[in-house]
């Protein structure tokens, strides 16, 4: 005796999650009971045509399963959606003709307030993200923890992605819920590059998080010696009244109490050195 179980497939007629099971009974002892006959089944069913062909890119069966009646609302057994599975799986093209569907070019993924430009961000999907940028998604977009996009390029050090971010008008100096900005996560990371395309469009080291630190603060807590001295030089020549001796110091102690000694001692360099302290170092 053979059991066929079918499970979590989604009922075209209503689109509703509902399990499916087929052949609980006996199927007859000759009865072929395969893969292949479960997959029929499920093919069966548009949204999940529609899916698998989004995961796949499968780009016949994707326009088959429209044309059976699929719908941009389902989702696969994992509540994810056709736009979340094509971000996943790299298929920007098909996110594109989702998109043209019509549907939301931006639409919310799990449950912590993440939308789907945060997800191609986060997996450093290029292609999904120029498509999201391209169909009015915002470079902006706050998500978990009021982060946006360039938050998390500048965490995972997506240069080519935060200048694609910047293409799209990405602010580089907005806050998250720690008072953060890109510039703060980059420096924190030690992401040189990053950091010189954030001042290239003109972000601000001297913004101040919750804990009162400057992206400075962070690069010397986090013991980036040369990007805490590169720093500090670049504010110093377009804000010559802020950063000064006094400042440096507070730099020094920031380091210090981080337990990053070499970093404090590159600043002291700086400091006992005034004729060379505020030349701009190269990177």
């Amino acid at each position: 005796m053979l059991r066929l179980h079918v499970t979590g497939l989604l009922l075209d007629a209503q689109r509703l999650f509902v399990p499916v099971a087929i052949g609980r009974g006996s199927l007859g002892d000759n009865a072929c009971a395969t893969d292949e006959f479960v997959a029929l089944i499920a093919a069966m069913l548009p949204d999940h045509q529609l899916l698998e062909a989004v995961k796949h890119g499968r780009f016949d069966e994707f326009r088959q399963a429209f044309q059976r009646g699929a719908s941009t609302d389902a989702v696969d057994l994992d509540g994810q959606s056709a736009f979340e599975v094509a971000v996943r799986a790299g298929r920007p093209e098909l996110l594109r003709m989702l998109i043209r569907t019509p549907a939301d070019a931006n639409p919310a993924v799990g449950k912590r307030g993440d939308q789907l430009i945060h997800l191609a961000a986060r997996i450093g999907d290029f292609g999904c993200l120029n498509v999201l940028l391209e169909n009015g998604a915002s470079s902006d977009a706050r998500g978990h923890y009021g982060r946006t996009p360039l938050h998390i390029t500048s965490m995972l050090g997506g240069e080519y992605m935060a200048q694609l971010l910047f293409d799209h008008h990405a602010n580089p100096d907005a806050s998250d819920a720690r008072g953060n900005t890109p510039l703060h996560v980059a420096s924190q990371r030690g992401e040189f590059a990053i950091v010189k395309l954030m001042k290239k469009h003109n972000a601000s080291a001297l913004v101040t998080n919750n804990q009162l630190y400057t992206p400075i603060h962070e690069a010397a807590a986090n013991g980036h010696s040369g990007l805490t001295r590169w720093l500090l030089a670049q504010e110093q020549a377009v804000n010559p009244s802020k950063i000064d001796p006094s400042f440096a110091g507070r730099i020094q102690r920031v380091a210090e109490r981080h337990g990053q000694n070499e970093t404090a001692a590159a600043i002291v360099e700086h400091l006992d050195n005034p004729d060379e302290s505020w030349a701009v170092p190269t990177l």
